[in-house]
Parts: C-alpha cells; structure tokens; sequence
C-alpha cells in the first residue's frame, strides 16, 4: 500500500496547530478579562452579571430564578432586612400606606424570577425588601412630581422593577428604559410578565431611538448613573439629562464622585451641569456618603 506523506505531514500539522490554537485563544480571553476598558463603561459592563441577565431573559429555567442567583443577588437583589423595614416604616408612618395596599402594590415583584421574601416586623407575611425600596421611591417621586409625571426615561434599570411600581402609583404617558444591550432582553421579558400598562421602548445609549423620542418630562436613576465613569456620564448628561426638565437619580459615589476604581463627576460638577439642581440626602441612608440628586423641582 503506498503511503500518502503529504496527508499525513498535514495530518501532523493539524493535530500540533490545534490545541496550540486554543491555548493562544485562552491566553487573549484571560488577558481581556485582565485588561477591562473601565473609561466608558459602567462597573458592571465588564462582569458577568450583562451575560446573566442575557441568559435569565432567553432561558426559562434562568428566568424563573434569576433574582437569587448568587451572581444577581449583590447587583439588585440585596436590600437588607433593616434597610426593609426602615422603608416599610416610611411607607406607613410618612405615606400611610395599609398593608393590604403595600402587598397588592408589589405583587407583581414577589414571584417572578423567584426573589427572596423576608420576614420583615409587623407585617403578617414575607415580603419583596427589594420591592419595598422600589415603593418608597415611588412614593417619593410621586410626592415631588405629583400624580402625572408625562414621558419617564430610566437609566440602567435593572430588570424593571421600579418602573412596574411607578406604573401601578403614577400617570406615565411613556416609558423609556435606557441599559446594557444584554440586560435590555432581560428588561422585555420581565415587563411583558408583569401587566405593564404603560407604552415603552428600551434601548442602549448608542442605538438611533432619539429619532424616535429626544426629549422627555422625567429622569430617573436608581445609582446606576453613579456607577458610570465621567465620560460615560457625559453623554447621558448631554443626550438625556439636559434634555428632561426634571430629574430624581440615587447616587452611590458621593461627594467627590467615586465609585469604587471608578472617577466620575463630583457633586459640585453635576450641580454646574444641571439647571435647577439640589443635593438632598438619601433617606434612609444606605450607605454612606449616598445622595439624592433633583432637579426642576422645588420640593
């Protein structure tokens, strides 16, 4: 039988280059998880948790248990039993909200994706923490802006959660949520499950939706703005806040504009930036040096 040498050099040749193929290909995945470009993304852009919610919003199993996710739970689901009932006080003393209308108001936040329910004091059953937060700023909201608060934008908006209370508390004639492309999906799935009555639209900063709307009444941020490196944050501020006369945005990088290894605006510049804007403390307080930041509002 003759043999062939050429196919079998080449055979050789494909045997060596292979799994010298894929070791050079985990060497360039190890060194860009290494090297994380932080100046125009947010702290959680470069983690795991984008490619979670990806996978939360297109898998069912994912899905039905995604908020106590071990990966999830320090992103979004992680308000203490303490920081509950400390809302749940205002909520009743401030609002004086009943139990009855506290448990019917967060009803859609206590069984999709399987949140953790807490046994908070006073109250007869377990109960969303996470949800009771969403509340207490939208009774916040609904305090300072009145019942009709016009076309909200949201940026980074998590799974959608204080949009669905802002709907069920508030007039909305539109609702714009703005977020990573991959926590967008996740955003569909969850609104689309929970009797969102408000007409919306999501997208990223960078996609042409402000052909669509480039102007709204309300700003909201729940400290993802914060999170945000300053040149990040200068688009925001340029293409979004600017542009909305009103605006309600918890901050988590305090008074010099920090957040973690990430350097934003300080308070001083965004006071600069934004007309009519006031530094308010955040109540309860969460952690320390968290702010609230208004503006266009007298209250």
């Amino acid at each position: 039988m003759k043999v062939n040498l050429k196919k079998i050099l080449a055979e050789a040749k494909r045997r060596i280059k292979l799994p010298l193929s894929i070791f050079k290909t985990n060497l360039i995945v190890l060194k860009s998880k290494l090297i994380r470009n932080t100046e125009h993304k947010s702290s959680y852009e470069n983690g795991e948790y984008p490619e979670l919610a990806l996978k939360a919003a297109l898998n069912p199993a994912i899905f039905s248990v995604f908020r106590r996710h071990h990966m999830y739970t320090p992103i979004l689901e992680h308000v203490s039993r303490n920081q509950g009932e400390e809302y749940l006080k205002i909520i009743r003393d401030k609002y004086k909200l009943k139990d009855d209308e506290i448990f019917q108001l967060l009803k859609p936040l206590m069984k999709l994706g399987s949140p953790k329910l807490l046994r908070i004091k006073g109250l007869s059953n377990k109960i969303s923490t996470t949800g009771l937060r969403y509340l207490k700023i939208g009774l916040d909201i609904r305090e300072f802006s009145g019942n009709n608060i016009g076309n909200v934008v949201e940026i980074g908006c998590g799974y959608g959660g204080q949009a669905i209370i802002l709907d069920k508390l508030l007039e909305i004639e539109s609702y714009t949520f703005y977020d990573l492309w991959q926590v967008n999906f996740l955003i569909r799935r969850f609104i689309d499950n929970s009797n969102f009555s408000t007409k919306y639209t999501i997208s990223t900063i960078n996609e042409d939706s402000f052909n669509i709307r480039n102007s709204w009444d309300f700003c909201i941020s729940n400290y993802a703005f914060s999170e945000f490196p300053k040149s990040l944050q200068e688009i925001y501020i340029d293409r979004i806040l600017k542009k909305t006369p009103k605006g309600f945005m918890l901050m988590n990088s305090g008074v010099n504009g920090e957040f973690g290894n990430i350097r934003n605006h300080n308070q001083k510049e965004l006071l600069d930036k934004l007309a009519n804007s006031n530094i308010k403390n955040e109540v309860p307080l969460t952690y320390k040096n968290n702010y609230l930041l208004t503006w266009g509002m007298e209250n």
